[in-house]
């Protein structure tokens, strides 16, 4: 970390954590407490993104697997009326797939159970509304350099076959079986298929499980009504086109409440989802953030709303096409739609902060051509295409390309975002 960045970290440290740590305790208390508050009532289920623990060697099974016990308990007692769905994130590791079955069999049923202890995928299907989600695993599909770190790091050994411990087959098999009792789906996971928009041309899952999963995902578009991954922090979206170029699916990540990511630093944040049961049609989302340094400097969490999709990109639906159109606005020069979503890309980041870490803001040519290729360009050679055939032009009457930090650090604790949902 250069004198630039530990000066504004140590200013911004307090009992919330600051932006180059992980979540403390009270902070994730806080932000359970917050969507309680917020919407308790209504909320249909909770799903969980992954991510609550680290890597750090010096971490023992036994104190990730009470990491994970606190977690659960507190979930548990926050939402006592819901169920919590987890996705197994790539921190997530160093425990078995049997221990968090162990853990977690208070939220999964049987079914889902048989298949998770296994692998660490699943399927929940709400019989009386005709919709199904399905949980993936994405660990078994990470790229060769994150496998190898997995395995160092005494994960559950990786299956490096076409089809590491049959998911893709159960996947295929689960999305089949939903069509033929015409439900709709919603497919949930830690690490999405794309490029991260933080880190320049950087793909987590390898090539061959990334295309495959783009071509199940908009194969089965028509039943398919939503996508929710973590892994990135930040507030963003991916939209997926057919064969012929056409929006047919979309991908939300939500903000994660750590403030800490390797590739640069955010608000904490929460989001709820409103969907309609019915139709299993997403309406609409509001997304909570907390303003870290005003936290720790009244030691307090105010929790607020950030905004609300609809209303802030000035949108009537949230479909693939109205997000594809979305994304072209943020090449538009007289559309401020990049404006805001370089805002909440970070979680308002404060500016003297996100000066730091960003790709040169919003009014930069070259930093809405990435941000628009990253939503667009789900193929990492695709996403290599579409800066390279624009950026020399927008160069030329700007700043630099971005440069993206890729800074390592050690990670105690790590809630991504759990996306909470209510009818």
């Amino acid at each position: 970390m250069d004198n630039g960045r530990a000066r504004i970290d140590r200013k911004l440290t307090g009992e919330f954590g600051d932006y180059s740590c992980d979540s403390p305790w009270a902070l994730i208390e806080s932000a359970a407490k917050a969507m309680r508050s917020h919407r308790g009532e209504g909320i249909e289920f909770v799903l969980w993104t992954g991510d609550a623990l680290t890597r750090t060697a010096g971490m023992s099974p036994e104190q990730r697997l009470q990491c994970l016990r606190n977690l659960t308990d507190l979930l548990s007692r926050t939402f006592k009326e819901q169920f919590v769905f987890p996705a197994l994130g790539h921190e997530d590791i160093g425990v078995s797939f049997s221990q968090l079955a162990v853990l977690w069999q208070q939220w999964l049923p049987q079914e889902a159970l048989d298949t998770f202890q296994t692998a660490g995928y699943y399927t929940i299907e709400q019989r009386s509304e005709k919709y199904r989600i399905i949980f993936l695993n994405t660990n078994l599909w990470l790229n060769t350099a994150d496998n190898r770190m997995l395995q160092r790091t005494g994960s559950s050994p990786i299956d490096n076959t076409q089809d590491p411990y049959g998911q893709w087959s159960w996947f295929q098999s689960t999305i089949e079986n939903a069509r033929r009792k015409k439900e709709t789906v919603y497919i949930v996971g830690h690490t999405p298929p794309g490029v991260d928009d933080r880190v320049s041309g950087a793909a987590s899952l390898s090539e061959r499980h990334n295309a495959k999963y783009l071509k199940l995902v908009a194969l089965h578009s028509d039943i398919i009504r939503g996508q929710f991954f973590g892994h990135w922090h930040s507030d963003t979206f991916r939209v997926v086109y057919s064969d012929t170029g056409l929006p047919v699916s979309w991908i939300m990540m939500a903000p994660s409440v750590s403030p800490s990511s390797p590739g640069g630093p955010n608000n904490p944040g929460l989001r709820l989802y409103k969907f309609e049961t019915n139709t299993g049609q997403v309406l609409d989302y509001t997304q909570y953030y907390l303003n870290l340094p005003e936290a720790n400097l009244n030691g307090k969490a105010n929790w607020l709303v950030e905004y609300s999709m609809l209303e802030y990109y000035d949108l009537q639906e949230i479909t693939a096409i109205t997000l594809h159109d979305l994304a072209d606005r943020f090449t538009q020069s007289n559309d401020y739609a990049f404006v805001r979503y370089y805002a909440a890309n970070t979680v308002f980041l404060p500016r003297d902060v996100e000066q730091i870490w960003g790709c040169g803001g919003p009014l930069n040519g070259v930093c809405a051509l990435h941000h628009y290729c990253t939503v667009t360009r789900l193929n990492p050679e695709s996403y290599k295409e579409c800066y390279s055939s624009y950026a020399y032009a927008l160069a030329s009457a700007g700043p630099s390309p971005p440069s993206f930090h890729r800074t390592l650090r050690l990670l105690v604790l790590l809630v991504c975002a759990g996306l909470l949902w209510d009818r």
